[in-house]
């Protein structure tokens, strides 16, 4: 037995009569926009990286620690939620909504 490994980004398409069909399966730019999310949302919420917040919601040895992360996660949250629901409001008044 010979394992082999193939990228999809190698994988070439065919059409229903055989004739190549190219489509991208490059999913690296997407993998590092993915992590770039990650790594902001982590900030946002008061965290040094991803790592240190996933580890947070896994770790929790109380009920109590559950809903110390879920006030903090609100006060980080809420206010930038409130300020983004005000810049739309009056966006959506100056436009005639």
């Amino acid at each position: 037995y010979k394992a082999s490994v193939t990228r999809a980004s190698e994988i070439t398409d065919y059409t229903a009569e055989g004739d190549e069909k190219a489509i991208e399966r490059d999913n690296v730019p997407l993998i590092y926009e993915i992590l770039k999310l990650k790594s902001e949302m982590s900030t946002l919420l008061g965290f040094s990286n991803y790592a240190e917040q996933s580890l947070a919601s896994k770790m929790a040895p109380t009920v109590d620690s559950v809903k110390e992360l879920s006030d903090l996660i609100a006060e980080k949250a809420l206010p930038a939620a409130l300020k983004d629901m005000e810049e739309v409001t009056n966006m959506a008044r100056a436009n005639g909504g």
